[in-house]
């Protein structure tokens, strides 16, 4: 059996990674048999889009004059079968580094203006490929809707770029990722969404309990708050309210 390709992008410019460690457990749980290609943006010499339609030319169709590292995604891209775009949230959206890479893939498209099957207007796509994707993100703030305007608009580029939408992994108050034991279960569900992943796709049921929050939003608050303030009191409040979230947890389990 043929090793199924996939397209990682690892968009978290931080090390160690929440994010990344949300992306390695996702491919974890898709099991064995897979290639992975996992790039990081912030590492790479990969420059904006100029809009420049050279490879939209009839010379050099689908060739971008520019000869850099998106080269090496472009040629991974090709051969994916599966396509994890992890990245955490910048102003409720992509850091600047996975959105330069996004723009980049405007050289997948073809200059003709066709009609969509699902209205409007769109271009045909090159290379044929229509890998399964997924968006997995995580942010700062408590609350999940600070995801509302990212959802849509990465299900959006995946209907224009021809990527087959397969779900999302999203994790809000990533903070709590310091305290032992707080998201264990997240991280087995995650695992479990990258095994339906590789069934089909993953499912909103898997997605909401991996969003589920893991404390009370107002203790998340202190407790974040605490956290950047570094003294040795707001240490201690800080270990104080997490293992308040730990107890609560225990009892619901």
């Amino acid at each position: 059996m043929n090793k199924k390709i996939i397209l990682a992008i690892s968009g978290s410019m931080r090390k160690p990674s929440f994010t990344e460690k949300m992306l390695d457990l996702c491919i974890e749980g898709m099991g064995e048999n897979v290639e992975v290609r996992k790039f990081y943006p912030h590492k790479m010499n990969i420059g904006p889009c100029t809009s420049c339609w050279s490879c939209w030319g009839k010379k050099t169709p689908g060739v971008c004059v520019q000869k850099d590292d998106f080269q090496e995604i472009l040629e991974a891209y090709k051969q994916a079968d599966y396509f994890l775009l992890a990245a955490p949230l910048y102003i409720f959206s992509f850091p600047a580094t996975v959105k330069n890479v996004i723009d980049r893939f405007f050289i997948t498209l073809e200059p003709a203006q066709v009609k969509s099957a699902r209205g409007g207007t769109e271009h045909p796509k090159r290379f044929d490929r229509h890998p399964k994707t997924v968006l997995i993100s995580s942010c700062g703030f408590p609350e999940i809707e600070n995801f509302d305007l990212l959802r849509p608009y990465f299900r959006k580029i995946c209907d224009e770029m021809g990527w087959t939408w397969s779900g999302e992994i999203l994790i809000s108050a990533a903070g709590i990722a310091g305290a032992p034991k707080l998201f264990d279960r997240k991280y087995e569900l995650i695992k479990k969404a990258g095994a339906e992943l590789r069934e089909g796709s993953i499912s909103k049921e898997t997605t909401d309990e991996i969003a589920a929050p893991a404390m009370s939003a107002e203790d998340y608050r202190k407790m974040a708050t605490a956290s950047f303030s570094g003294g040795i009191i707001d240490k201690i409040k800080t270990i104080s309210i997490a293992m308040k979230a730990m107890r609560e947890a225990e009892k619901k389990s």
